[in-house]
C-alpha cells in the first residue's frame, strides 16, 4: 500500500516545460488532458512498484475520455475511460488495458489510477497507444456496476476502441488486449464480442482471470479460500441483481443484502468491505440459493453466472492465460481448464505459469512475458 500511495503522489508532481499537446476530440466525445510524464519519471516509478523488463523511451501524455455507449436495453449512456499516447512518435499498436476489481467509482483509469498509470508507462512509454475503460457503473457512469457481466463489459471496451480509432494518430490495426483479474475476464469477453462482429484482434493477454464463473469460480469463492472471496461474491450478486432485474434479497440474506448495499453504495476501500462482510461466504446467501447450488437445481443467479463465462468461444486470435501457482483469489485451474478447452477446439491458446506467486504479484510477473510475446506478434 505504501508503494502504491507513493506512486500516485509522485506521479502527481508537475513536469516543468511540458505543455499539453493539442488533441481533437471526435464528435460526441470529450477529451481532457490529465498528465504528462517524462521517460525518466516513468522508469523510476515502474521500478518503485517492481515492474521490471520495461524501459520507457517516450514522454507520455494522458487524457480522460467521455464517450457515448449504450446500456443492455440499447439506451444511450455516457461512459468514461483513459487514453495515453507517446509524444512525438506515431504509435505502433493500439493496446486496450482492462483493470481489475475496484469498489469505488473514483479508483479508475480516467482518474489516473495506479494501474492505468503503469499501463501508460509500459505501453505508451514504449511507443504504443493505450486505452483503458472504466466500465459501466464506474467513473463517470452513475449506474450500478455490473461486475463480471460479459456483454456490458465488452460494450464498454469496444465502444472506447471505436472512439480511440477516430483520434488522429491512433493505429487502425487490430488491437492487442490485456487485463488483470476482472480485466482478464473483460479481455476474453471483448475478444469474443469483436470476433463475433467480424473485427480482428491481434491477441489477448489475460492475467489471473476468472473465465469459468459457474463451473470453477463460484464454488471456489463459496469455499472462502481467500479473504477477498466474500467481497467478490457480494459485488457480483449486487451487480447481477441490477443487471437482470432481480432483488438482491432473492440471493443474499436480509442482513447480508443490507450490508452489501451499504458497503458498495457508499465509498469504501476494499479492505473495509472485506472487514464488513462475513469471513465464511456461504453465510451471506439464502438457504434456497445454497440448495440450488449444492444440488445443481435452477436458480436465476446460477443461470446468469453460467451465461457470463468467457471460456466457451473458439478464438481466432491467439490468447495467453497467465497465472500464479500461489493464487488463492483466482485459482490456477481457471487458466488451465480454459486453455485445455480452447486448445481442444483448435485455438492458439496457452496457459503460462508465472511462478509460485499470489494474485497481485502474478501481474508483475506477467508483464515482461507479455511484452516479449507482443514483440513476437509484431506489436
Amino acid at each position: 500500500m505504501r508503494r502504491r500511495s507513493f506512486l500516485a503522489g509522485a506521479a502527481a508532481l508537475p513536469l516543468a516545460g511540458c505543455a499539453a499537446p493539442r488533441l481533437f476530440a471526435p464528435a460526441g466525445v470529450t477529451l481532457t488532458h490529465l498528465k504528462t510524464w517524462h521517460p525518466a519519471q516513468a522508469w523510476a516509478l515502474l521500478k518503485l512498484v517492481s515492474v521490471g523488463g520495461v524501459t520507457p523511451r517516450h514522454t507520455v501524455d494522458a487524457w480522460r475520455v467521455l464517450y457515448p455507449s449504450a446500456d443492455s436495453a440499447g439506451q444511450p449512456i455516457q461512459l468514461s475511460g483513459f487514453l495515453a499516447l507517446p509524444r512525438g512518435a506515431r504509435p505502433t499498436t493500439l493496446v486496450s488495458w482492462h483493470h481489475g476489481t475496484t469498489t469505488t467509482r473514483s479508483a479508475v483509469p480516467s482518474n489516473v489510477s495506479t494501474d492505468a498509470m503503469a499501463a501508460a508507462f509500459v505501453f505508451a512509454g514504449t511507443g504504443r497507444a493505450v486505452i483503458a475503460p472504466d466500465y459501466l457503473g464506474l467513473g463517470a457512469s452513475p449506474l450500478t456496476h455490473t461486475y463480471l457481466v460479459a456483454d456490458d463489459t465488452a460494450r464498454a471496451i469496444t465502444d472506447l476502441l471505436a472512439v480511440a480509432r477516430r483520434v488522429a494518430g491512433v493505429p487502425q490495426t487490430p488491437p492487442f488486449l490485456m487485463g488483470f483479474s476482472q480485466g482478464a475476464h473483460a479481455c476474453l469477453a471483448a475478444q469474443a464480442a469483436m470476433e463475433r462482429a467480424g473485427q480482428a484482434v491481434l491477441g489477448s493477454a489475460a492475467v489471473a482471470g476468472a473465465h469459468n464463473l459457474r463451473t470453477i469460480s463460484l464454488g471456489e469463492a463459496l469455499r472462502g479460500g481467500a479473504p477477498s472471496h466474500s467481497l467478490y461474491l457480494a459485488y457480483l450478486a449486487r451487480g447481477y441483481s441490477a443487471r437482470y432485474g432481480q432483488s438482491l434479497a432473492s440471493v443474499l440474506t436480509g442482513t447480508a443484502a443490507a450490508t452489501a448495499t451499504r458497503l458498495f453504495d457508499t465509498p469504501h476501500k476494499p479492505e473495509e468491505i472485506v472487514a464488513g462482510l462475513p469471513t465464511q461466504p456461504r453465510t451471506m446467501f439464502r438457504p434456497d440459493f445454497l440448495a440450488a447450488f449444492d444440488t445443481d437445481r435452477p436458480h436465476w443467479l446460477l443461470e446468469a453466472i453460467a451465461a457470463n463465462e468467457t471460456s466457451h468461444f473458439t478464438p481466432r486470435a491467439p490468447i495467453r492465460l497467465y497465472y500464479g501457482r500461489g493464487d488463492r483469489d483466482v485459482v490456477p485451474r481457471e487458466a488451465l481448464a480454459t486453455s485445455a478447452a480452447m486448445q481442444a477446439r483448435g485455438a492458439d491458446v496457452m496457459a503460462v505459469d508465472v511462478g509460485d506467486v499470489g494474485h497481485d504479484p502474478s501481474l508483475l510477473a506477467a508483464v515482461p512475458r507479455v511484452l516479449a510475446w507482443m514483440e513476437q506478434l509484431g506489436a
